[in-house]
């Protein structure tokens, strides 16, 4: 394997009729790394079926090789385009407030103990929160070099910066680089995108199921997720609450723009037991917004103060009590998604 036959592999690709479907010119670039292997198209607007099509195409050439395919802002590398057997689902909920960030950990911690790979990226740039979740509080920036930001030129596999482990989770996150009490400046649309897509593709992942804990609303972040990023699927997270709901729906409709499939949501705070009779509380009259859509209920975790004061301590309470109710409910929700992947990948 080498540049001139891979270049010959890509000048055999062609139409029906015969007609190459890549001109010399627009193989901008290759790059090999013992059996890895990737290809720099210069074309414009190259949809993600076509990366897909050249994908398929070296792959039956190189059955050995790790091939990834890239074209503007789009990179490919099989299956649902983060790699065969592997997937980036997002947790995100529309409205802030809704314990989305809690619930990725906890999910991320509990698919672990399942035997899945999990890695779990923090995608709220100007709010990163999971550092603290995961009892990692830094306060000074890190000396040396920080994240390799995306560039035109491939980074190879040995050069990428690996992620950290925490409880045998991979995590990423800007709140690593950025010391508590200081404000990450993370505003434009080019910078957002840039950095979304080093975190997912500079970054020597070896998790098999990417989480990423998605920032509230139909911002800039949430554009370039849904419409840069190799999304397999998206999980919700929102309370009961009719307001919420309506929140969430934004993003369902943003996500269904960009064919992004939904596992289902998660109902957070959706009860209160009472202390003193046992009995179950609804703390929020129940919004069927999400439901009508289609949108199945994955499952519901009550409220509990214990869940927020884990979370302070750093310590996910699937952890710190496992056995526990909430414990239990995740186990539910984690056998769900890990079935849905699983579908997916027989599909």
């Amino acid at each position: 394997m080498d540049e001139p036959s891979i270049r010959a592999t890509l000048a055999g690709l062609t139409a029906p009729d015969g007609v190459p479907l890549l001109a010399p010119d627009e193989v901008a670039d290759v790059v090999i790394e013992g059996d890895w292997l990737a290809v720099v198209l210069g074309r414009e607007g190259a949809s993600r079926e076509f990366l897909a099509r050249v994908h398929r195409h070296l792959t039956q050439a190189f059955p050995d090789a790790a091939v990834e395919v890239r074209a503007d802002s789009r990179v490919y590398r099989g299956g649902a385009g983060f790699g065969e057997g592997r997937h980036v689902v997002a947790v995100l909920g529309g409205k802030g407030g809704v314990g989305k960030s809690t619930l990725a950990v906890n999910l991320a911690l509990t698919l672990s103990a399942m035997g899945v790979s999990v890695g779990l990226l923090d995608g709220d740039l100007n709010a990163p929160d999971i550092p603290h979740l995961l009892g990692v509080h830094p306060k000074e920036p890190p000396r040396g070099a920080g994240l390799q930001m995306m560039t035109a030129k491939v980074m190879p596999p040995s050069e990428r910066q690996r992620p950290q482990e925490r409880f045998g989770v991979e995590v990423m996150s800007v709140g690593f680089l950025v010391p508590e009490r200081f404000p990450p400046v993370i505003s434009s649309r080019m910078l957002v995108s840039t950095l979304l897509r080093s975190l997912i593709f500079e970054v020597a992942w070896t998790a098999d199921v990417i989480l990423i804990d998605a920032p509230p609303g139909t911002g800039e972040e949430l554009q370039v997720m849904a419409g840069e990023l190799p999304l397999s699927g998206a999980v919700f997270v929102t309370t009961p609450q009719d307001l919420a709901q309506m929140d969430a729906e934004r993003t369902l409709a943003l996500l269904t723009e960009h064919e992004v499939p939904v596992i289902g949501m998660v109902e957070n705070m959706a009860s209160l037991t009472c202390p003193h009779c046992q009995e179950e509380i609804d703390m929020f009259a129940q919004s069927t917004r999400l439901a009508d859509a289609g949108v199945r209920v994955l499952g519901r975790i009550p409220f509990d103060v214990q869940l927020s004061v884990a979370a302070d301590r750093g310590r996910p309470l699937v952890l710190a009590d496992p056995r526990g109710p909430i414990a239990y409910e995740f186990a539910r929700i984690g056998s769900v998604v890990r079935r849905w992947l699983a579908e997916r990948d027989g599909a």
